[in-house]
């Protein structure tokens, strides 16, 4: 049994990334492993009594990261926990890595650094290329792309760094290795893995029709709703194109965010029907899972789409815009759930909606085959993968 740490920006806290580690902390305590969290920001404090397993100890550092305090107290949990397995779940920016490696130095113990997103893709590249696709002065447009090959350049340094200073690399999806070798310029890559985020809303044991024959006819939209990032905009286009031809058909977006008044407006004033705006929900939405029968993603920047795996995992179609390659690993093109190619179409989403709409018999064997992939990313295959990677990797550093 190992003792875990796992270090985060900011924990407890809403975020894919903190209800993962929320779900591998408790799967790990359920395992007999003793686990630990230490997080700089701890804006939700509640979460720990509603979420995590009381055996679970947090531990908060706070910010500027690099003080000496956070070094001192970091090296102290290390040694009084005696922790062997650090997991760092904030592996940009490079100083957390930094801080880390300062603080382990007197306690044998493993660093295994997890990018939860896609290599050469954050919100801040994504932005400056908005900015740069969007601008009319050939100028502006110029110092936008300049200023993007300069970012990408210092997040492959960051790449570089943490993982020549980490025992193991792990990205969400084995296609992600070559996207960071080839940005980071690492030429050996025997310190990197994928492993994809596990489900992290309580499952149903087996697929049951049941499921598919209480199901309403209603498309669902679950995130933030922001504009650079996940186009929900997409999303509520895509139905006013159809909104009349399916009036048995509804709308339905979980979710709040920047954008959700100027999307409510625009309903308003297109006169768009049946657009339901159920706004943010503290609980996972697995009552929406049960009821919708297709998920629509349309995101310009997603690292694994946790969504994805949840409503599949219900009998959920998801229709996802195949922006980022680890949907691949989730979906098989028109088998499990639909994949609309590069760059966004909105005329493949609506293809890809009226065929699943005018289809039942269609919707009904992709929802059973959605529920059979989702089984990839169950809680306990993904444990197992972790536990495998503990131990070999403790092994080959210290008894090898």
């Amino acid at each position: 049994m190992r003792n875990i740490l796992f270090v985060i920006g900011t924990y407890p806290s809403y975020g894919g990334t903190e209800k993962v580690t929320t779900v591998l902390a408790n799967a790990f305590v359920s395992k007999g492993h003793s686990v630990s969290i230490v997080s700089f920001e701890q804006p939700n404090p509640e979460l720990q009594e509603e979420e995590l397993d009381p055996s679970v100890q947090l531990f908060a550092l706070s910010t500027p990261l690099r003080k000496k305090l956070n070094v001192s107290l970091l090296e102290e949990i290390i040694i009084n926990r005696d922790i062997d397995v650090i997991i760092n779940q904030w592996c940009l920016p490079y100083y957390v890595t930094l801080l880390i490696n300062r603080a382990r130095k007197k306690k044998n113990c493993i660093l295994i650094s997890t990018l939860h997103g896609v290599p050469d893709q954050n919100k801040r590249l994504l932005k400056i290329l908005h900015y740069k696709n969007n601008s009319n002065n050939l100028i502006s447009r110029l110092f936008y792309k300049t200023l993007h090959a300069s970012m990408l350049y210092l997040t492959g340094l960051n790449l570089k760094y943490v993982y020549m200073q980490s025992d193991l690399y792990v990205v969400l999806s084995k296609s992600f290795i070559e996207i960071f070798l080839k940005l980071s310029k690492i030429k050996n890559k025997n310190k990197i893995i994928s492993i994809a985020n596990p489900i992290t809303i309580k499952a149903p044991l087996r697929f049951d029709k049941n499921y598919q024959d209480s199901k309403e006819n209603e498309i669902v939209f679950v995130g933030r709703m922001d504009y650079v990032n996940k186009r929900v905009h997409r999303v509520v286009e895509a139905w006013e194109e159809l909104h009349k031809k399916y009036p048995h058909w509804k709308l339905v977006l979980v979710g709040d965010g920047p954008e959700k008044q100027k999307l409510e407006s625009y309903v308003k004033i297109k006169n768009i029907e049946r657009v339901i705006f159920e706004g943010f929900k503290k609980e996972a939405p697995i009552e929406f899972y049960k009821r919708a029968k297709i998920l629509l993603l349309t995101s310009d920047l997603e690292g694994f789409g946790l969504v994805v795996i949840e409503g599949m995992i219900y009998g959920v179609v998801p229709i996802v815009y195949g922006s980022y390659s680890a949907i691949y690993d989730i979906i098989e093109n028109g088998k499990s759930g639909f994949i609309t190619t590069t760059p966004y179409s909105k005329d493949k989403t609506l293809e890809y909606l009226n065929k699943l709409m005018l289809n039942d018999q269609l919707y009904q064997t992709i929802s059973e085959e959605a529920y059979n992939k989702a089984q990839n990313f169950a809680l306990d295959r993904i444990i197992m993968e972790w536990e495998s990677v503990f131990e070999r990797v403790y092994k080959k550093k210290y008894i090898a």
